[in-house]
């Protein structure tokens, strides 16, 4: 377990996990949001390789998607971590993210009708409960972490940051508070340390603090049953948990926060009197160094690769090579047009033209491919649903390679619509936007 100095933490652990995982089941909780106070569902979905961490509004209209990265992360509401795309926020994610992270779930789909995911304890410890219910599986993809040859923090002045390199990820945090006594803890982080000595630390306040927040706008859905409450003269609202609960709490926000990177760092990290605020902008100083974001980019699969999702064959496959794509968001690809192909012996045999019918089967082949290998369901095809707005700007012959460009407008799961254009060189030679219905391939 663990031996205590003092206000000094010390365990032993330390997280290997090399591949990727995610969650075998689907699974709910409902409640009340802390910040907002408003009912909650929770569903909390599988999700395959590199797809990372993405919300999923369903009370908005089009069900619109917020995905855990630098880009989106905000600083709306004070005191908790938010994220946003576009007008689309989720509230209130540090603790959900931080389970996540300390379980080691790299992609995972949550879907919830509110701004924000129940307050439920308080803590993480019932987010754990709710993802151990699903069973973590490992997926066949290496996991990545961010690594560091070189110290890389920021400074608030009486708060500071800082990630220093390590094999490990290893955590000292100072608590300090003048109306408390310091509390410090070192940590070396791995799941079991981190469901037994992390996830049960509760959000807390002090009593002056509560009509301040109130004036804000926030806290509404906050009760003793979910923030412990600390009384002028130290005594609290309910018995801790643990003896320096506030530290560990505050551990477990910065777990939360720093998975706003979409991966965790390799890192011994020293914080001090550090909050939020400061957390994000860690973040956003590693995404400006490079260190994280762009991660969903990929690049160069081939065409082996890429009939293995789609259904096609000879001579029906219309995509070369898939160049780089992102995924639930666009791909680029090429066609490369040549004379040996069986259509040029009948559409026009003494002046080739690549049928326009077919340049529009390539764009829909790659919007179905970027599609299908996100879901990463098996045994599903790709049907035209709706054809709009094609337009074929100049003749495609023999000696051209098309290159495809394609973006998901929205995506329904099982229904998709795709913008899609075509150009040789720099000219657009084709566009359209196309609806692909997606369906299980019948048994033969």
């Amino acid at each position: 377990m663990h031996c205590q100095k003092g206000d000094d933490l010390f365990i032993k652990g330390g997280i290997d996990l090399a591949q990727q995982q995610t969650i075998q089941n689907e699974v709910a909780m409902s409640g009340k949001g802390l910040m907002f106070g408003e009912a909650v569902q929770l569903t909390l979905k599988p999700a395959p390789p590199d797809h990372g961490i993405v919300f999923c509004r369903t009370d908005l209209s089009d069900a619109p998607e917020v995905k855990v990265c630098p880009e989106n992360c905000s600083t709306d509401v004070p005191r908790c971590t938010s994220l946003r795309n576009g007008d689309v926020t989720v509230s209130s994610v540090e603790h959900l993210l931080s389970a996540l992270a300390g379980l080691g779930v790299d992609n995972a789909k949550i879907e919830l009708n509110a701004p924000e995911p129940p307050a439920a304890d308080g803590s993480a410890l019932p987010f754990v409960e709710l993802i151990r219910g699903a069973e973590i599986v490992a997926q066949d993809v290496e996991r990545q972490t961010i690594e560091f040859v070189e110290p890389v923090g920021v400074d608030g002045g009486d708060r500071q940051l800082i990630l220093l390199p390590s094999d490990q990820l290893e955590v000292t945090c100072v608590y300090d508070h003048p109306n408390l006594p310091s509390q410090v803890a070192t940590l070396l982080i791995d799941p079991e340390t981190y469901v037994s000595e992390i996830a049960p630390a509760r959000s807390f306040c002090f009593a002056d603090e509560i009509e301040l927040l109130k004036g804000q706008g926030i806290g509404k859905g906050a009760s003793y049953d979910n923030v412990v409450v600390i009384e002028a003269d130290g005594g609290t609202s309910t018995p801790l948990r643990f003896e320096n609960e506030f530290v560990r709490h505050k551990i477990l926000d910065l777990i939360g926060d720093l998975y706003l990177a979409g991966r965790m760092p390799k890192a011994r990290i020293i914080a001090m009197r550090s909050g939020h605020a400061l957390h994000a902008e860690l973040v956003q100083s590693l995404a400006e160094k490079e260190l994280i974001g762009e991660q969903g980019v990929k690049q160069a699969v081939e065409v082996l690769d890429i009939y293995r999702v789609l259904p096609h064959r000879q001579p029906f496959c219309m995509v070369d090579r898939v160049t780089e794509f992102e995924d639930g968001k666009y791909a680029m690809g090429i066609k490369n047009v040549t004379y040996n192909e069986d259509v040029f012996k009948g559409h026009f045999p003494q002046q080739p033209v690549m049928p326009g019918v077919h340049q529009i089967e390539a764009l829909a082949q790659l919007g179905a491919w970027l599609v299908l290998q996100e879901q990463g369901i098996e045994g599903q095809i790709g049907y035209f649903a709706r054809i709009g707005e094609a337009r074929f700007l100049r003749p495609v012959i023999p000696g051209d390679q098309l290159r495809l460009e394609v973006e998901v407008i929205w995506n329904r799961r099982q229904i998709a619509r795709i913008g899609g254009k075509a150009y040789v060189g720099e000219e657009l030679v084709t566009e359209t936007e196309l609806t692909i219905a997606l369906e299980r391939e019948q048994a033969k």
